[in-house]
């Protein structure tokens, strides 16, 4: 469909040395492993924040089927990191996809290039692929540099860190098998899960934020699920430390950078993201949370004004609503 992203796209050209610029969307996790396929048959593994689940109370079980062969919408194929870039794209935004597997950016490059096309961009919008692993000081420095020579008219006015680590070989939902008690968990897989999430963010941030805080403007939004983030659940005491942890980190840097004029955002997603990992979960895809919906929210957020900018954001599926745990 047409885009209405010209006057934002004009807005963020005039801020304080941008001239001549233009503004860079980078998705950090841009794609998940288990949505390398564009059939929902034959994929497994839970490798990134595009797996997000509400806990296992939503009542949607494990009776998924593996015959189910339908092929995947675009905006489904790579669950919720596939999704984020293309209502950017369909702004006419430039983006960046940053993740450790290249083939599975390049697909997902495919589909925000699609987009892109689709919505009369084609011909000035772009879109770049770079490998990084934001485990890796050398890795997270490489991928950098990579992305200021692959598009240096550009400054990244939107830092989207959707990364996250797989989940413990031996995790289970209730249900599903024995639960890993905090007794069980695994400190290296520990170590991991915090160095992916919070450090993660820290590296990428020393290469972000320097450049947001000289323009005076900038947006960093973080993805988390809400069963690991808002509270710790029986089943998740080996995923929802970091979960936690980033959380609490995006609460600092929303006290410390908002009066320097950068939006940092935690957006708390409830209910399973549909995702060809999570089609075989279930055979209830009315419980299934659009990725695409979701990433919307992120363009709108993206988007607020200064005067009523939201540091937090709970996005909670209608079937989950008595779920919900709320406090006064």
């Amino acid at each position: 469909m047409p885009s209405s992203g010209g006057a934002k796209l004009q807005t963020a050209e005039g801020a304080e040395g941008t001239e001549g610029k233009r503004p860079l969307v980078v998705i950090v996790g841009a794609g998940s492993k288990h949505g390398e396929l564009s059939t929902a048959a034959d994929v497994t593994g839970v490798t990134d924040a595009s797996s997000s689940f509400e806990c296992a109370s939503t009542g949607i079980g494990s009776t998924g089927s593996d015959k189910d062969q339908d092929p995947l919408p675009r905006g489904v194929r790579w669950g919720l990191g596939g999704a984020l870039p293309l209502p950017f794209a369909a702004e006419g935004f430039d983006v960046a996809l940053l993740g450790r597997r290249e083939d599975v950016l390049s697909d997902v490059r495919k589909a925000v290039q699609e987009v892109h096309a689709e919505s009369g961009h084609g011909g000035t919008a772009q879109v770049f692929c770079v490998q990084c692993d934001v485990t890796d000081d050398a890795s997270v420095e490489e991928a950098m540099a990579s992305l200021r020579r692959k598009a240096p008219s550009a400054y990244i006015d939107l830092l989207v860190f959707n990364a996250a680590p797989p989940y413990p070989p031996n995790f289970k939902f209730e249900g599903w098998g024995d639960v890993l008690l905090p007794h069980q968990i695994d400190v290296s897989n520990m170590n991991l899960q915090m160095d992916t999430q919070v450090n993660g963010l820290i590296r990428l941030s020393r290469h972000v934020v320097p450049g947001m805080i000289e323009r005076g403007r900038g947006c960093v939004l973080l993805s988390g699920e809400a069963c690991c983030n808002l509270h710790g659940g029986y089943e998740f005491a080996s995923v929802a430390p970091a979960r936690a942890a980033l959380r609490s980190l995006g609460q600092s840097m929303f006290q410390a950078y908002g009066p320097m004029g950068i939006h940092v955002c935690n957006v708390n997603i409830g209910g399973i993201i549909d995702s060809p990992k999570t089609r075989r979960w279930t055979t209830a895809r009315e419980g299934l949370v659009s990725p695409e919906e979701i990433a919307e929210q992120f363009l709108n957020i993206y988007e607020q004004k200064k005067t009523v900018w939201s540091y937090e954001v709970n996005l909670t599926p209608s079937i989950l609503s008595r779920k919900v745990h709320m406090s006064m």
